[in-house]
């Protein structure tokens, strides 16, 4: 395991016991960031979404999959006081459509109205499930020029955990120089945001396993997923002697897709020439 320049720890990829080549993610308290004194989510100017009425509420668009950390009520209006009309048990999954003054949500099911429920007690989640592999070109001004395929591995389990980790494998086939390279590099996103809070700020990872030092050295790079701000920044390398400040720090992304194609083209032009050289290795 490693700790980032950028402030949180990475997840530890211990390899699969069958032997193959994908590595897993399993611990959950690495996902500790501190990113509050970092200008890389720094407050941006929006247009703030035009309100909706929710059972007779004015309420703000915010449409999001959530889950109960514990059982909850359901409320006719946004108020502890408010009329119970149900109820959710810990582990439901919940789709939340807008919401309400102070810590309050608005909750639908199947096109039908529910009512409001408490945020407090609902963690955010993204689902990195991919239908089929993503595909694209990537270049490095003044240095490689490559073409990736991301395919979608299958999740994890975070131990002792109510969330899952999507992994990925990353094909790389570039020209850096003349030389052409093609490798792998294993990739996940966190379903679940960082100290597993309220804002939906999601982890992704791309690591290099073809390294001098062995397995214990991976090269990982960091990157950070805003939902709420539609974007992908880059936060961190793990080696700082492989890495260098990419020129694009941040690529909008309204989706999981958008969000895992914007962190591979950063990571690339995060990877410095001593990557290229040192660490990043010709297929036989």
């Amino acid at each position: 395991m490693v700790e980032a320049k950028g402030g949180f720890r990475q997840l530890a990829l211990p390899r699969n016991a069958n032997g193959g080549g994908t590595f897993r993610p399993v611990a959950a308290a690495v996902l500790l960031m501190a990113l509050a004194a970092g200008p890389a989510l720094a407050a941006e100017k929006k247009t703030p979404p035009k309100p909706m009425i929710f059972m007779g509420v004015k309420v703000k668009p915010h449409q999001g999959q959530y889950l109960v950390l514990k059982d909850v009520n359901i409320r006719a209006r946004p108020k502890t006081k408010s009329k119970r009309i149900g109820s959710f048990k810990a582990g439901k999954r919940i789709n939340v459509v807008a919401r309400a003054a102070g810590a309050w949500v608005a909750v639908r099911k199947g096109g039908k109205d529910l009512g409001f429920v408490y945020d407090q007690v609902l963690l955010p989640l993204i689902d990195g499930t991919l239908d089929s592999d993503l595909e694209g070109k990537a270049l490095v001004k003044g240095g490689v020029a490559c073409q990736y395929r991301i395919r979608f591995e299958g999740k994890s389990q975070v131990e002792g955990q109510v969330f899952e980790i999507a992994d990925y494998d990353v094909f790389w086939d570039c020209l850096d120089g003349k030389r052409k390279v093609k490798f792998r590099t294993p990739m996940f996103i966190t379903e679940a945001p960082y100290q597993l809070g309220t804002k939906r700020i999601f982890q992704i990872s791309i690591d290099v396993l073809d390294i001098e030092g062995g397995y214990d050295d991976i090269f990982s790079t960091t990157l950070l997923y805003d939902k709420d701000k539609n974007r992908v920044i880059f936060d961190s390398v793990s080696i700082e002697k492989f890495g260098q400040t990419p020129a694009t720090k941040k690529i909008p992304a309204k989706t999981v897709p958008q969000a895992l194609v914007a962190a591979v083209r950063i990571a690339l032009s995060a990877w410095n020439k001593s990557a290229w050289t040192d660490l990043i290795k010709d297929t036989p």
